[in-house]
């Protein structure tokens, strides 16, 4: 089968690439795609899983009709297999988006499949505004109690362990330790907090959530770096030459000087012909040694055809020799041995050798790439509702809906036919409620219909997934094309990109809560809506029963003169014209009955349904935010109820640590794959200097499991932390104070009691001893040869001071490149952050990749120690009695 055509490739100058870094270079703004079998970066997609050996382009974007008609027959089977239950699902979703935007007064109309407010039928059947509902007042505990969920369960990140596969190999053993620090990196980059928000946001509303994990190379979000390329040019070692047969003599062609150019280069004629050399032809008679002309064997194109019908390129379609190229005669001279004469021929011709050297080099800006993680919602995520766990999945799908814009940048190959329609009959339903949600208009029925958004498609299938396909040849087709599952790309109805891409190494789905399917399970606020719904109802009958519970007057005629009272102004003190009845009061002609009163159990069951009832139904008790509890104001109490509050959550915080320990293991995957070279990471150091901390990929090789915390409490707030502290400052245990006290941990006392003014006694010692520790790993210790025949043997010393030798023992002294300052220093301190620097991890790493430097910091502090021991020794001759004695005070 032949290679087709490669297809065009995105930028990633100015479009999101999700693939490696070196599949995504531009130069001069435009990408270097290579060969056609080439890999190159995936738009909209993960990179990893393409094959290099793809006769429809890297991403099979020149996918016969016929593959694409079987893809396409595929994503619309199991997409709309269970297409009822997924409307139920959009249902629920839909509700719930509406009632934490605060429109909670919806009606459901079977007839069109959607949600309504009231005013949205009244204005349809043309009523007046006066029959609309007076009173549609919300207080929205619904969005209430799920922010003090979101902040509860996205206070913390989950801490997640590597463990090898084996620990006996070394290669796992280094992988676990260095996926620790790309975890970290991934975090950092993804800003993970805002993404625990997301994922909590979604369980509350949606009850599930998905993550993507991919590698994007992205030169608008993430920056560009420079690359030198540098390429390869032919160059030539010594001369061509024609050799005699029977001398051996070399002889140099006709136009050739002594430097190896043309002479008609170096008179300056004919163009730059510095780089050219005569080729002879093979030929008949005198014109055997002729260089072709336009008369000879050329084409008319600028080349000449050799012999075999091989082309030679020509420059500006001129011939390369020589003097006779240049009078404007047909022929060339011939070419005579220096010594003999003898006419030398083409088997007499010898080229000079050539050799590759390095050419000029290529500046490049280079997008940069990262790990992208992606929380995706019930809305946009798409999957089978009967299915419990993700491996039964056959398919997994994702919708959303971008600009055509950006799809004809992301797919310059489909750009044409990129457009309408927007999206298939099947997805107009969804594409509507998403729109509706994501446009934030006050309508339910989908908001602006934007023609420019196109509904992007992205289904994953399994490999098993083929086997609905009834065609066996057509099925095995596919599983060769994609033997570990298909990853398809559609921009409405047309066909973008398919590749081989397992749905494992991607994604991860979460359940707020337990239960049956996927699309079955209840969200963490599903259970409030009725509260809500009762509570709004309760809350209107109140403020009608204040307005329209206000009684009327009833006056007596004879005593209140109606006509005078109509045209009378209602003023501050004016005077109304009435008249009592004889022997009767004036206030005996008016009568007003008791005015509506609010039933006192109203009130409460309203208070019942904002307080007890929600709490017990979402779990978030009073403790739980801070809230106040009646009949509990002690700390003990507080801390009970908090605990129980706690277990309650933690049916869902478990869930999000293995979910996220799940998520980290992808990205470190994805981190192995597609990063081309190690990466130095910037951190602030404990010196309070900034240091770089590189991951190596060799380090990456082995195999891992990721396995969150076992011993993590649940999220704990700073408060709390400080609460804790305050306790362990207040415990008079001599122990516990000394752990407080080490320099290590005085830096957090620092930071949760809050003071920034607050100084911490010997902090400045510890600081500058980790900033020396650093320069010392980096640089090498000096070694100075000195004398110590005096101290090691005396008596040699003494006969080499008599008979005038300089015979003696010479030693080798280590002195550290940084000295320590015997009188500034507080040897003390940093004699110990010395020490256990010696026990730490980067101690124990500098020990063995840079054993120089840890000689250097060893040397620093034996330094110390000797200082140290000679301040201890100045204060103990200092405190004896009578150490002083005989000394004459200075002046």
């Amino acid at each position: 089968m032949s290679i087709e055509k490669s297809a065009p490739a995105a930028n990633s100058a100015f479009v999101p690439v999700e693939g490696p870094v070196s599949a995504a270079r531009t130069r001069s703004g435009h990408v270097s795609t290579g060969s056609p079998d080439a890999e190159r970066g995936q738009s909209f997609g993960a990179a990893g899983g393409t094959r290099g050996q793809n006769l429809y382009g890297a991403n099979n974007e020149q996918l016969p009709e016929r593959l694409q008609a079987a893809l396409r027959r595929l994503v619309h089977q199991y997409s709309f297999e269970s297409e009822s239950t997924r409307r139920q699902e959009v249902r629920r979703i839909k509700q719930a988006h509406q009632f934490w935007r605060g429109l909670q007064y919806l009606w459901w109309n079977e007839r069109d499949q959607n949600w309504h407010l009231p005013f949205e039928q009244k204005l349809a059947d043309g009523s007046s505004v006066d029959d609309l509902p007076r009173y549609e007042f919300v207080t929205n505990i619904y969005q209430a109690f799920g922010l003090s969920l979101v902040s509860v369960l996205s206070q913390d990140v989950p801490r997640v362990r590597f463990f090898p596969s084996s620990a006996q190999a070394e290669e796992d053993v280094a992988a676990a330790k260095a996926a620790t620090e790309v975890a970290q990196l991934v975090e950092r980059n993804n800003r993970i907090g805002n993404l625990i928000v997301e994922e909590a946001f979604s369980l509350w509303t949606d009850g599930k959530v998905g993550a993507y994990v991919r590698f994007v190379v992205d030169g608008q979000r993430f920056g560009f770096h420079p690359e030198t390329e540098i390429a390869a040019r032919e160059v030539k070692v010594g001369e061509d030459v024609y050799v005699c047969p029977d001398r051996g003599a070399e002889t140099k062609p006709i136009g050739v000087g002594a430097n190896g150019t043309s002479d008609a280069a170096a008179f300056g004629s004919g163009g730059d012909l510095s780089n050219r050399r005569e080729i002879p032809r093979a030929g008949r008679n005198d014109s055997e040694n002729r260089s072709g002309n336009s008369n000879g064997n050329g084409n008319g194109n600028g080349e000449d055809t050799g012999a075999g019908g091989e082309t030679v390129e020509r420059g500006a379609g001129k011939s390369e020799g020589l003097a006779n190229d240049e009078s404007g005669s047909g022929e060339s001279q011939e070419v005579n041995c220096d010594l003999c004469g003898a006419l030398l021929t083409e088997e007499d011709f010898v080229a000079a050798e050539t050799v590759t050297v390095p050419a000029a080099q290529t500046r490049m800006r280079v997008a940069n790439g990262q790990e992208v993680v992606t929380m995706v919602g019930g809305l946009e995520l798409k999957t089978p509702p009967w299915a419990n766990e993700m491996h039964e999945y056959p398919y997994l799908q994702w919708n959303m809906e971008v600009h055509q814009a950006r799809l004809r940048a992301a797919y310059p190959h489909a750009a044409e036919k990129i457009g309408a329609p927007v999206a298939t009959g099947g997805q107009e339903y969804e594409r509507l409620a998403r729109l509706g949600q994501s446009q934030g208009g006050p309508l339910t029925e989908g908001g602006d219909s934007n023609i420019n958004l196109i509904t992007f498609q992205r289904t994953w299938l399994r490999p098993w997934a083929f086997f609905a396909l009834d065609d066996k040849s057509l099925r095995d087709e596919l599983l060769e094309l994609y033997p570990d599952g298909a990853h398809i790309a559609f921009a409405g109805d047309v066909y973008c990109e398919s590749r081989n891409e397992n749905m494992d190494d991607h994604w991860r789905v979460l359940h707020a809560l337990p239960g049956d399917g996927s699309s079955g399970r209840p969200a963490l606020g599903d259970s409030l809506i009725s509260v809500q719904e009762r509570f709004n109802t309760l809350s209107n009958l109140q403020m009608e029963t204040y307005e329209y519970g206000i009684p009327p007057i009833y006056a007596d005629s004879e005593v209140l003169d109606f006509d005078a009272l109509q045209s009378q102004t209602a003023e501050p003190g004016v005077h109304y014209p009435a008249r009592a009845k004889p022997g009767q009061s004036l206030a005996a002609g008016f009568f007003q009955p008791e005015p509506a009163e609010v039933p006192p159990d109203l009130a409460e069951h309203a208070a019942n349904l904002m307080g007890p009832v929600s709490q017990f139904l979402t779990g978030a008790f009073p403790a739980l935010f801070g809230g106040a509890m009646s009949g509990n104001d002690t700390a003990s109490g507080y801390s009970m109820a908090r605990d129980q509050a706690m277990g309650r959550i933690g049916l869902v915080w478990r869930r999000m640590k293995f979910f996220h320990a799940d998520i980290m293991l992808l990205a470190v995957d994805c981190f192995r794959r597609n990063r081309p070279h190690d990466v130095e990471v910037t951190l602030l150091g404990a010196g309070a200097a900034f240091e770089s901390k590189w991951i190596r990929l060799a380090d990456l090789k082995g195999n891992l499991f990721s396995y969150p915390e076992t011993d993590e409490q649940y999220p704990t707030l700073w408060s709390q932390q400080r609460a804790v502290l305050l306790q362990l400052l207040a415990n008079p245990d001599p122990q516990l104070q000394g752990v407080l006290a080490h320099p290590e941990n005085m830096a957090l006392v620092k930071r949760l009691i809050g003071l920034e003014e607050f100084v911490i006694p010997d902090e400045e010692s510890r600081t500058k001893q980790y900033r020396e520790i650093a320069q010392l790993v980096a640089e090498q210790p000096l070694v100075h040869r000195q004398d110590v025949t005096a101290a090691v043997a005396p008596g040699m010393a003494a006969d080499a001071a008599a008979s005038g030798s300089g015979a003696g023992v010479d030693a080798e002294i280590i002195l550290p490149s940084v000295l320590p300052d015997e009188f500034a220093d507080n040897h003390a301190v940093e004699l110990e952050i010395c020490m256990r620097w010696f026990s730490s991890d980067a101690g124990q790493v500098a020990k063995i990749e840079a054993p120089l430097g840890y000689a250097n910091v060893r040397a620093h502090a034996l330094f110390h120690r000797d200082y140290l021991r000679k301040q201890q020794a100045q204060a103990v001759a200092a405190s004896t009695p009578g150490a002083s004695a005989g000394r004459v005070p200075r002046r």
